[in-house]
């Protein structure tokens, strides 16, 4: 392998572009690296080796669908001239992308091709393709926590804006609204349980139109259910965070190892109702969210029958957790020990 001393470039993919909504998860990632490299997008061609030879590693995000024979070749030609390649194993398969052996094959691809795997939850290890072979690769990163937007909002705007009031006791579904977070099955319990003084706020923006179109009509008839299926400022997202008693996470069992939003919750202060993914067995035993294997609607029962005042306190505890273990000090020195 050749060595080169001037290594102070990362590739990171994917890049935001401009005009592009990309997450907070990845802007949160390249600042850290910027401390200390030059962070792009654009993986070079072969003949600029002076490129490659600058490079100190590139980072793969979410690329399992998108990975080709033209790609494959650029990364084993960075990784000949000495370039760590960094795959960040967030899901067992691609959310919403019917499975295929061609996306199954790139994952194996990954495993055994990447100098190092990225994990976010400890637990995520055993689903590493091949992982007898490729878990020996596997470091564990806390996935970064996400600092508030909104210090000084009066979240009585949004209240009255959405028709919310303070005995109210609010389940919040956000984020990117698609289908393997399964919100249907949000709504449907929800509207079971016919709970008093209790409302349903969903927000962000949908996966499609028809999709869009489905929840709209799930909802028609229910005056305790809002929607507002638009992209949502970070400032305002952390409002309606704050207004929220529980966060909801109904989402399908399968490729979900991992949430942003339970993370994105925690950092604000709300507890949430998980389903039994990689990241909340990691979490469990600390005992402030809840986490249910079998009966979502339990878990929103429970969460009721607790009130305002228990669900604060595990809200409370989490942001503590959050703030202790997942920090930014604390994944730059993962990171830096990877890059080492």
């Amino acid at each position: 392998m050749l060595k080169y001393n001037k290594r102070n470039k990362i590739i990171y993919i994917p890049y935001p572009e401009k005009k592009s909504n990309i997450n907070e998860y990845t802007l949160n990632m390249i600042k850290i690296l910027q401390e200390q490299y030059s962070v792009t997008g654009k993986i070079a061609k072969p003949v600029h080796i002076g490129d490659i030879l600058h490079t100190k590693a590139i980072f793969l995000n979410w690329i399992e669908d998108k990975l080709n024979a033209e790609m494959k070749i650029q990364l084993m030609i960075y990784r000949i001239l000495g370039v760590k390649i960094i795959w960040v194993f967030h899901n067992k398969y691609p959310h919403d992308i019917i499975r295929s052996k061609e996306i199954a094959q790139n994952m194996l691809w990954l495993a055994r091709n990447s100098t190092t795997i990225v994990v976010h939850s400890k637990t995520s290890c055993q689903y590493i393709p091949d992982a007898d072979k490729n878990k020996k690769k596997a470091v564990y990163v806390p996935h970064i926590l996400y600092e508030s937007h909104n210090d000084n909002m009066d979240t009585s705007d949004i209240r009255k804006k959405y028709g919310i009031s303070e005995n109210d006791f609010l389940y919040t579904i956000f984020g990117s609204i698609k289908p393997y977070k399964n919100i249907e099955n949000g709504i449907k319990t929800f509207q079971r349980m016919r709970l008093q003084n209790s409302k349903l706020l969903i927000t962000g923006s949908p996966y499609n139109s028809g999709y869009a179109k489905k929840i709209k009509t799930l909802c028609s008839e229910d005056s305790d259910i809002i929607l507002d299926l638009r992209f949502i400022s970070d400032e305002n997202l952390d409002g309606i965070i704050d207004i929220s008693d529980v966060i909801l996470l109904p989402y399908k069992e399968g490729s979900s190892m991992n949430s942003g939003v339970m993370i994105k919750a925690f950092s604000k202060g709300k507890t949430v109702i998980a389903p039994d993914i990689c990241m909340a067995r990691d979490l469990a035993e600390n005992k402030f969210f809840y986490i249910y294997k079998k009966s979502f609607q339990d878990a929103m029962m429970q969460a009721y029958q607790n009130g305002k005042k228990i669900n604060k306190y595990m809200g409370d505890m989490a942001k503590n957790y959050i703030y202790k273990n997942n920090n930014r000090e604390i994944v730059k020195k993962r990171l830096d020990k990877i890059l080492k």
